[in-house]
């Protein structure tokens, strides 16, 4: 069974306040490490992420929560309410409790305003906070599996979410979507390459999880040109649930006791601690929102090669060589040339990537692969689809897309950091609570929005995955 990828191990705080404090005026709370660890300040000295749109596909949202105050500005669905068989019609989008936490705790982490439940007012901080997020819902408890997601949508061979979830990439991509995020893993099916190819056409740049599962990666983490994101801890190793020996990782990026939200079952609570490959990859696409906003005249061809070429990386204390790391730390720094089987080609560094001029790149996808570990879509077709976007570009193996350096640079291949986490087994990890303490073209961030939520009722076809570890038990 798919399912979600979910923020897991959350704990509850007590306390509360009426007034947030101002980002960066008070230390940071436990789970926000990965806020310095990442450079977050230095990346928002260029960019926030106004102008560019995120779409988030999950599940049902609770928008109202005080850290999405204003963050959302469309909200739909197109999955049927099982109860209205004799006429049917859309399930909300909106919700509340378990059901809503997860799509409520990734809009967060992409654009939360700080303003929450935490102690002084608190709550999540995004890493691109003026960035827009446009919601769709397709994932929903099913009723009759208690372990399951649905979205009740009836294709002509049975309710078949892994369809449903190509869908619903091409619709947040045709309704202007810059970045779209996809915290949840599919099987195969031939809508998601479908919906990806439309994705590229409209310059929109694809991210996804690796999975809890530690053993595998899936769709549509797997799909072509998507940047595949692991998780990784403090210490900048890889986690215990994350994934390694995959051809198709992109990149890494905080994963692990990161202050993400949950309902606790008396209302959401802001400042909790979760652990999963979703949060990794909320990260990486409001951190690319966030580096895209500072150079609006890039395609997303562009703004990910900026991304791949500046990858966090240091020296070695020994001199022996460079250390995959959160930041570029050090002078004259090579660029990586292959990928890591656990990082990709390293940790998302956006607030080095957003000081290199990205409009003087190439503009091919980086993470289009061209070898016998690829799935689809096929490169020729997302060349096609780019340049039928208005955004001609050569297609290009791996290695001529990826090896974009600047000239005299040399090349280096980054070792993790020693003692990385294994052996890779499902993630288990134990609640952890918080103390108390005081495209076609980049340019185009031509995307008009809406200013109040909206339920489609067409009954478009739109779907996504039954659950895997959806209650915080992946």
């Amino acid at each position: 069974m798919a399912g979600v990828l979910c923020a897991v191990g959350l704990a509850a705080l007590s306390g509360g306040g009426a007034a947030a404090s101002a980002p960066g005026s008070v230390p940071p709370l436990p789970g926000e490490w990965w806020w310095d660890a990442m450079g977050v300040d230095e990346l928002h000295d260029l960019g926030r992420g106004e102008g560019v749109t995120v779409a988030v596909v999950d599940g049902p949202i609770e928008s109202d929560v005080p850290d999405l105050q204003g963050v959302v500005v469309s909200s739909e669905t197109m999955c049927l309410d099982p109860a209205r068989t004799s006429d049917p019609r859309p399930r909300s989008p909106r919700g509340t409790g378990t059901e809503a936490e997860h799509a409520t705790s990734m809009a967060a982490l992409i654009a939360g305003t700080g303003r929450g439940t935490g102690p002084g007012g608190r709550g999540i901080r995004g890493i691109a906070p003026e960035a827009t997020v446009r919601h769709y819902a397709v994932l929903y408890d099913d009723p009759q599996h208690p372990d399951d997601l649905t979205c009740g949508i009836d294709f002509p061979d049975g309710d078949d979410v892994d369809r449903a979830v190509g869908l619903a990439i091409a619709e947040a991509a045709r309704d202007g979507a810059d970045v779209i995020n996809l915290s949840l893993v599919t099987g195969y099916s031939r809508e998601i390459e479908d919906g990806l190819l439309t994705a590229y056409r409209e310059g929109a740049v694809v991210v996804a999880g690796t999975g809890n599962a530690a053993s595998r990666v899936e769709w549509p983490g797997l799909g072509n040109g998507v940047v595949l994101v692991n998780p990784v801890g403090q210490d900048g190793r890889t986690t215990d649930f994350a994934v390694t020996g995959s051809d198709a990782i992109g990149l890494a990026a905080p994963g692990e006791d990161v202050m993400a939200g949950r309902d606790d079952g008396s209302g959401w609570r802001s400042t909790t601690l979760g652990s999963g490959a979703s949060i990794a990859t909320a990260l990486v696409s409001g951190g690319i929102a966030a580096l895209w906003s500072a150079h609006p005249d890039a395609t997303a061809g562009q703004v990910l090669q900026a991304a791949r070429q500046n990858v966090g990386l240091r020296a070695k204390d020994d001199g022996s060589g460079y250390r995959t790391w959160f930041r570029r730390v050090g002078a004259d720094l090579p660029q990586v040339q292959s990928r890591n089987a656990a990082y990709g080609w390293g940790i998302f560094a956006p607030a080095d990537a957003v000081r290199v001029d990205p409009t003087a790149l190439e503009r091919t996808n980086p993470f289009v692969r061209d070898d016998d570990t690829i799935n689809g879509p096929d490169p020729a077709a997302i060349a096609a689809a780019t340049a039928a976007g208005g955004t001609p570009e050569p297609a290009a193996s791996p290695s001529a897309a990826g090896s974009g350096e600047p000239a005299g640079e040399a090349a280096a291949s980054a070792s993790p950091p020693e003692g990385t986490a294994r052996p890779w087994w499902p993630l288990g990890a134990a609640a952890l609570a918080l103390t108390a303490v005081a495209g076609a073209v980049g340019y185009a961030r031509r995307h008009a929005t809406t200013d109040q939520a909206r339920t489609t009722t067409d009954g478009t076809r739109h779907g996504a995955a039954p659950a895997e570890g959806r209650n915080h038990e992946c």
